[in-house]
């Protein structure tokens, strides 16, 4: 086996520290209590807010909100992510699939630490049209992982486009970025809309995937040469995903959101262990992994 590199080294002890550190110190609760109250009062407050935006209940409203929360499901996970992989696009595919999980577990993170409630319902109306919704309303509600999501994998989306297509067209770029804008804005209203989100889990969700896709943007090629060219690629990203299910925090009362992580880090390390830009082999783990996970999210969620 080969030696782990210094880094490597560094940034798994370094999990290992804040884990023991966190655990000793009670990080979790500690934060919860500072952050969970004001959080808590921005929702009941916004409810009237929310109220005001459901009056204009219309059947097509209905529809289009519940078709654009399907977009950063894990349905379109597993329809869109292989087709990146079977058009050629490897590079795009790995890192979607990384960013996705990074998102995933940011987000699911952020939600269990503050533990914030969804809006009441009644007197907001919650309109849940799949399974797939069904089991995110049994989340915390801030951040607002769908607006996360979309913030996170159209603007890297955008990004890759612009780059690969090396277009310098300035209408084309404000197109582009103006769809995205429009796509974010519109999935965060429905989240509203659908009363699945106050608008404190909204901007708390654009803050967060902001943030993040920044740094993605900072760090992806490095990223991605490591998986490709690395040493020790395999040991390190199954340790690194090992530790991070034991630093994920313990939420105030039991959630779907650690499956939910879990889930996607588990397709994330199946990617990364076998990168060859198009392998049928990834593809049935790509597959397998989800129907194998998907199962078991299921019964946890029934379990609850």
């Amino acid at each position: 086996m080969e030696s782990i590199s210094l880094w490597q080294g560094l940034a798994l002890c370094g999990i290992v520290s804040w884990i023991v550190i966190s655990s000793s110190l009670n990080v979790t609760r500690k934060l919860r209590t500072l952050v969970q109250p004001w959080v808590s009062h921005h929702v009941i407050t916004g409810t009237p807010m929310i109220l005001q935006i459901q009056k204009y209940q219309h059947g097509f409203l209905d529809a289009l909100f519940s078709g654009l929360s399907c977009v950063v499901s894990v349905p379109f996970y597993t329809a869109f992510l292989p087709l990146l992989f079977w058009s050629g696009h490897g590079k795009l595919a790995r890192q979607m699939t990384l960013l996705m999980s990074l998102c995933d577990y940011s987000g699911n993170c952020i939600k269990d630490v503050v533990s914030a409630p969804r809006p009441r319902c009644p007197p907001v109306r919650r309109i849940i049209a799949t399974k797939d919704e069904q089991e995110n309303a049994l989340e915390y509600g801030l951040p607002s992982s769908h607006t996360l999501n979309t913030v996170c994998l159209s603007g890297y989306l955008l990004h890759y486009v612009l780059s690969y297509t090396q277009s310098e067209d300035a209408s084309l770029k404000f197109a582009g970025f103006a769809v995205v804008c429009l796509i974010v804005c519109l999935t965060g209203l429905g989240r509203i809309y659908l009363g699945m989100h106050s608008v404190i889990d909204i901007i708390a969700g654009l803050a967060v995937g902001f943030v993040i896709l920044a740094f993605w943007l900072s760090v992806h090629n490095h990223v991605d040469s490591f998986i490709v060219s690395g040493q020790n690629v395999t040991t390190f990203w199954a340790a690194l995903s090992l530790l991070l299910l034991f630093a994920y925090p313990t939420p105030e009362l039991p959630t779907p959101s650690f499956e939910f992580h879990t889930a996607f880090d588990g397709v994330a390390f199946g990617i990364v262990s076998d990168h060859s830009p198009i392998n049928f082999g990834i593809i049935l783990r790509f597959f397998c992994d989800f129907f194998v996970i998907s199962i078991i999210m299921q019964w946890e969620v029934f379990a609850l």
